[in-house]
């Protein structure tokens, strides 16, 4: 009886925790004003974010908080299409004197099957604003592939479970192209977006 009763309230702790966890929600204040940042320390076939895209027709302007972009993004990443596209996102947590790796992160197979599923973050947050999305969906990140945005802003709000998470973070994302025959691509993508998560009411 005892056990039956400890076992019950374990059941009951965990389904509190969940609750409780899944109500946690934080707001991500980027530390640029441009948003992106590059990776530290990468090797020359690691590229930025301008050798993702060309960038000319893109405005990127903040107000308090908040970013906001607008303007047409096109592809330039020498890649060939039909090739794989791998993208990976990690979560880093600055600790006194160094960024360390949080449990926070994801790698996506292929993600141009992805890339404007709407159940995505990514989507919420940028695909959902391409305007040509019918246009060039099936195109992928492949070169000359032009997104034309409608002016939206970045206004990040997630939720985490778990753990509180405050403090100074970044996002490493990291992107890989892989031909037919699954040999990698000899230039990658690395993106680091730094900034503070505070509690969001």
């Amino acid at each position: 009886m005892l056990c039956r009763s400890k076992f019950l309230y374990a059941v009951l702790f965990s389904i509190f925790f969940v609750k409780i966890s899944y109500a946690l929600k934080y707001q991500f204040i980027p530390e640029n004003d441009e948003f992106f940042d590059d990776c530290s320390n990468q090797p020359k076939n690691i590229l930025n974010i301008y050798g993702l895209f060309d960038a000319s027709e893109f405005t990127i302007s903040r107000q308090d908080d908040i970013i906001y972009m607008s303007g047409n993004a096109t592809f330039k990443w020498n890649i060939h299409p039909g090739d794989r596209i791998e993208m990976s996102f990690q979560l880093f947590k600055f600790d006194r004197i160094a960024w360390v790796q949080t449990l926070f992160g994801m790698t996506v197979r292929n993600m141009c099957e992805l890339l404007y599923d709407e159940p995505q973050y990514w989507y919420k947050y940028w695909t959902k604003h391409v305007k040509n999305k019918k246009d060039v969906r099936n195109k992928c990140m492949y070169p000359g592939t032009k997104l034309i945005h409608e002016p939206f802003s970045l206004n990040m709000i997630f939720d985490f479970t778990g753990l509180p998470i405050s403090g100074r973070h970044k996002v490493i994302a990291t992107i890989k192209a892989f031909n037919a025959n699954n040999v990698e691509r000899p230039t990658s993508i690395c993106i680091e977006v730094e900034g503070q998560f505070e509690r969001f009411n």
